[in-house]
């Protein structure tokens, strides 16, 4: 027998005040068809038109896949972060252990597996209950129906759709549990009972950002749902009501008062027995709770972390879009496996920090990188990361600006290998020599970039750090960071073939941008990144092999499938392996040979490596980079905050350093890291170079003395060198025609190099009488009579590309080259 409240003359009571409070006819009949025709309809009453209307209604629900956490893993398959919209982990029932499921069916639902989707007489009481209270106040939903609005608030995007699945009051508030009773029938057709425990249990919010019960027990009890026990159990139960108002970390009383009232439930429904809940009732909560980071601002390996979330945006298979790939990591439970080792990434904290504190007013970054895999093994800042206070950032200086770094630094002599290969590439070989003064003045338009001659009429005039050389050859230029011989290279082989190289070896702009192809990109003008750095220098450790850097090996997505593999390396040759190896040769130099600006790099037990210092004007950026066959690295230390004031004075984790360079300051960061992370593993050597790379290739320049500028052009371009109009000068011959060249004709000299020309103004040479005689005495053949006037020296402002005003390019190298002790700091 029904109760009286549920008695047809009750109903009807209580439909005649929804009307009043409502003040809506039609929604009457909706009410009526939603929520009280299936009893009045047993009762023999009739509402066909509104019952139709009910079945047919069309609601768009589609459960979906709930958002799950994904997690970053190391190289040993450790946790190094955790990333989510929704912290969540789905699991199966079986995952479940069996009390927890009891626990939450006494409390939310007891009767869930006996009846069907709408627990008729709760909602009718409940339907009572709230016209009198003119809202919606609760009470009468099954588990199923709680599992609709669960997947509804977990699909609304913004504040009005939560706003629409909470509403409570009126129209709207009746409209939403219409909806629901309506989704309700709809779910149980499609899901059997077990499926839609399973999945609510995966989807309710227990407090303390924990989707769902595996998220919730090991958040409060740092263990697994499948390892629950009782009083854990109806703890976690009681939170789906209220999961703030019970959260037992903040307000544990009124948790302890909601776990009890579970345990009474579950007594009552047979789960337990009386005794055994009057004892669980007597225990404290007693929680264990885990810290849940989100992202990489609680990491260990903050940085490491934040380049593989960069890294994640450009994984096609991820999405269409950055954003698309974004949204896949923070809802779709991934896994993504990293190339990170943790003892690596340690000893590249450890030496940078010992180096350089957190809070000094310069930044020391690291970067290193497997060369046969390009795997990425450590990124390493001074700055602690995150987003806010002294010593902490969020931009990682170590990458790229597109990869979560900044501008990038001036790279200063390291630069210069790039100009050693191409030279080499082009054919000139290591005893290729240049008379090295302490300055020298170039004329700008002596030099050539990808778009032909510079067009200038500025002279530049680099200078070296101490001293002149004399004539030199290109290993003791590298060994001793010699500016005016890497300048005069530079004139011979044009800037365009060493601007390819950089690229295609991974050392590109660090913001993005084109190079500036100018005369003082030898000595480092453009800005690059250590990771940029490293993975170039790698290039010539794996014998002219470039490999695609890269911090992540696998993604897998929630079921365990590979989506993304990484583990076949993305390599392409890019340099010849005889110039790679006669690069190494050199390089090598830099470090063990004496006099050489590397000598105190040298790693312990003789282990041979080969690398190359660098120091920018006023010591803004320091450097050195540097590798072995196994592992290559690169450290800059840098002024990285406007002004940019130079290092030279500054306090280095205490120690004060008179003048910076790329010898004492990254230097020692790049030998510590190097030698522990060397440490039991096998000594390599670099392949010996090739003779002919060695000697070089030399090709005859033609005589094109006499010849129009363009045919004398077409003619050198033809043998394979570059040519650049030095000077048009006052001759006898017409204008235009080719006085004479520098190397002149008949000159063996390497493949590739620029030839200069000497082109007539068609402006006759002032003669005196009384030297007529003596002139044409001395006349050679060098010149075919025709006599090339010295030219004045030069009187113009040198360029200043780089915008510091010196117009010395970007190097100075202070300190590339020897000091007074002669242990050659860079």
């Amino acid at each position: 027998m029904l109760p009286m409240a549920l008695s047809p003359a009750g109903i009807i009571t209580g439909l005649r005040r929804l009307f009043l409070v409502i003040g809506v006819s039609a929604l009457a009949g909706v009410l009526i068809a939603g929520i009280a025709l299936p009893v009045v309809g047993a009762l023999g009453l009739g509402a066909r038109e509104s019952s139709d209307w009910f079945q047919e209604m069309e609601l768009d629900f589609e459960p979906g896949e709930l958002s799950e956490t994904s997690t970053i893993l190391d190289a040993d398959g450790d946790e190094l972060a955790t990333v989510f919209r929704e912290n969540r982990e789905y699991v199966g029932l079986d995952q479940i252990a069996d009390v927890m499921i009891d626990a939450i069916l006494a409390i939310e639902d007891d009767r869930f597996f006996e009846r069907g989707p709408i627990d008729f007489q709760g909602t009718l009481r409940a339907l009572v209950q709230n016209v009198d209270a003119g809202e919606t106040t609760g009470g009468g939903s099954t588990l199923t129906q709680q599992y609709v609005k669960q997947v509804r608030l977990s699909q609304a995007t913004t504040d009005e759709e939560r706003a629409e699945v909470l509403a409570s009051e009126g129209t709207d508030g009746y409209k939403r549990k219409l909806d629901e009773l309506r989704m309700a029938i709809d779910v149980e057709a499609e899901y059997t009972k077990e499926e839609i425990l399973e999945r609510y249990l995966n989807i309710a919010y227990f407090g303390a950002g924990a989707y769902g019960v595996e998220a919730a027990a090991q958040t409060y009890f740092s263990k697994s749902a499948a390892d629950l026990n009782l009083i854990q159990s109806a703890t976690l139960a009681g939170l789906v009501q209220n999961p703030n108002g019970y959260d037992p970390t903040r307000n544990p009383e009124a948790a302890l008062g909601r776990r009890n009232v579970v345990l009474t439930r579950m007594a009552d429904t047979g789960k337990i027995t009386d005794a055994k809940a009057a004892e669980a009732r007597q225990r404290d909560l007693n929680l264990d709770t885990s810290e849940i980071s989100n992202g990489c601002t609680e990491s260990d390996y903050g940085y490491f972390c934040d380049y593989v979330i960069e890294e994640i945006k450009n994984l096609e298979a991820l999405g269409e879009t950055p954003e698309d790939r974004v949204q896949a990591l923070y809802n779709n439970g991934l896994t993504i496996e990293t190339t990170l080792d943790p003892d690596v990434q340690e000893e590249a904290d450890d030496a940078v920090s010992d180096r350089v504190a957190p809070g000094d007013d310069s930044v020391a970054s690291l970067a290193s990188v497997e060369p046969e895999t390009g795997y990425i093994q450590a990124l390493a800042n001074s700055r602690r990361y995150g987003v806010d206070g002294d010593g902490v950032s969020n931009i990682n200086y170590a990458v790229d600006k597109n990869m979560g770094g900044g501008g990038g630094m001036q790279p200063g002599s390291s630069y210069k290998a790039f100009f050693l290969a191409a030279a080499l590439e082009q054919g000139i070989g290591l005893n290729q020599r240049y008379n090295s003064p302490a300055q020298i003045d170039l004329q700008v338009s002596s030099f050539s970039n990808c778009d032909g001659s510079i067009r200038s009429t500025e002279t530049w005039s680099p200078k070296n750090y101490d001293t002149g050389y004399g004539n030199i050859d290109i290993r003791e230029a590298t060994e001793k960071s010699v500016n005016t011989y890497y300048a005069q290279l530079a004139q011979d082989i044009g800037l365009c073939e060493p601007t390819r190289l950089a690229e295609a070896m991974g050392a590109k702009r660090a913001d993005g941008g084109d190079f500036q192809q100018v005369p003082s990109m030898v000595l480092g003008a453009n800005e690059v990144s250590p990771l940029g750095m490293a993975q170039a220098y790698g290039t010539f450790a794996n014998r002219g092999v470039h490999c695609e850097p890269t911090a992540i090996l696998k993604v897998r997505d929630r079921n365990g499938d590979v989506i993304v593999d990484n583990t076949e390396p993305d390599c392409e040759r890019v340099l010849d392996k005889e110039v790679a190896d006669a690069v190494n040769s050199v390089l090598e130099g830099v470090i063990h040979n004496s006099g050489a600006t590397g000598g105190r790099m040298q790693l312990e037990d003789g282990r041979r490596a080969a690398g190359k210092t660098g120091t920018t004007n006023n010591a803004i950026a320091v450097w050195f980079v540097g590798y072995t066959p196994q592992i290559a690295t690169a450290v800059a230390v840098a002024d990285v905050d406007p002004p940019q004031e130079g290092l030279d004075g500054r306090s280095f984790n205490g120690e004060t350093i008179a003048e910076a360079c790329g010898g004492c300051v990254p230097g020692p960061i790049w030998k510590q890291f190097m030698d522990e992370v060397h440490e039991g593993k096998d000594q390599e050597e670099f392949n010996e170079p090739d003779g002919s790379v060695i000697n070089g290739v030399t090709t005859t320049v033609p005589d094109v003395r006499g010849m129009s500028e363009d045919d004398a052009i077409d003619a050198l371009e033809d043998e394979g060198f570059s040519v650049s109009v030095a000077a048009r000068i006052n001759s006898d011959l017409p204008e235009g025609v080719v006085v004479s060249s520098d190397p002149g004709a008949g000159s063996e000299t390497a493949s590739g190099t620029t030839v200069q020309l000497f082109v007539s103004n068609g402006v006759p040479p002032q003669r005196d009488d009384e030297d007529d005689e003596d002139d044409e005495d001395d006349d050679d053949d060098d010149d075919g009579g025709l006599r090339v006037p010295e030219q004045p020296a030069p009187t113009l402002s040198p360029p200043d590309p780089d915008g510091n005003g010196n117009g010395n390019g970007n190097d100075n190298d202070n300190g590339d080259d020897d000091d007074d002790d002669d242990e050659g700091w860079s």
